[in-house]
């Protein structure tokens, strides 16, 4: 086991991800809503300009300031590999938010340290919305401290689900036994259905796929806020994964509606 990184150092790191995150938001803000042309990569996702320059900003900022340390983004891949610190790059996640024009895409940045997730930033560029957490400095929506809600009763949750019908797909028992029960259950997907969790404004986000630049901000940002993050079997989620994310007092149920599409 690896012994964590002392808290000033955290400090410091998450500071530059939060103004960087900042920075890179600006990126984002200039291509908005307006008419972009959209390429799609091998696995038929989309990508645009904005997504190239923004992740080009973010390694030339980290490049600069963190020479010796490795960079992992989803669309130049991964560079300096086998450093003991390695940030984690999703430009813009929602890219299918962004292409629409629908305001609730963010920039995401991690850092992985010895492969441990003990930073993480989420950034909304049109909300001007930023949580952000390090191991054993709390979790900051904005300028103010935030935690997860109280919520212990299943059928009283407030759900978000990036893509419902992939969700039935892959996981018809708990999609069904979860769509029934709870109170209500929203599309607000992708990193932002993870910043409404941290805030206590929603008590699950889940997706039954995610790649590591995807779910390594979350990681920090719900623990730190209070809350539980897991794949779907309750273990510590992986490279290419599933993902769950709860205020903690309703995971457990969570996890047996999980486990029924395993038995």
């Amino acid at each position: 086991m690896t012994s964590r990184p002392v808290s000033d150092e955290l400090a410091e790191y998450l500071a530059f991800g939060k103004d960087l995150a900042t920075e890179a938001g600006k990126v984002t803000l200039r291509y908005f809503r307006s008419d972009l042309a959209i390429d799609h990569k091998p696995d038929e996702t989309p990508v645009t300009i904005a997504d190239r320059e923004t992740e080009r900003l973010i390694r030339s900022a980290i490049n600069t300031r963190y020479p010796q340390h490795g960079i992992l983004g989803e669309e130049y891949g991964d560079s300096n590999p086998g450093m003991r610190w390695r940030w984690t790059v999703d430009p813009i996640d929602g890219t299918q938010a962004f292409i629409h024009g629908v305001p609730l895409y963010t920039v995401l940045i991690a850092l992985q340290c010895n492969g441990e997730c003990v930073l993480g930033v989420i950034h909304c560029p049109p909300l001007q919305e930023t949580v952000a957490a390090a191991v054993g400095c709390g979790c900051i929506y904005n300028e103010s401290r935030c935690q997860v809600s109280r919520v212990d009763d299943i059928a009283q949750a407030r759900v978000n689900v990036t893509d419902y019908a992939d969700f039935m797909r892959r996981n018809p028992r708990f999609a069904t036994n979860l769509l029934s029960t709870v109170r209500m259950c929203r599309g607000w997907g992708d990193a932002y259905s993870y910043l409404l969790v941290a805030t206590g404004r929603a008590e699950v986000g889940l997706d039954p796929v995610a790649h590591v630049w995807d779910w390594a901000p979350l990681k920090p940002i719900i623990e730190e806020a209070g809350g539980r993050f897991t794949d779907f079997k309750g273990a510590q989620v992986g490279q290419a994964s599933t993902v769950l994310a709860s205020n903690g007092l309703l995971h457990d149920q969570l996890l047996l509606w999980a486990k029924l599409d395993l038995d």
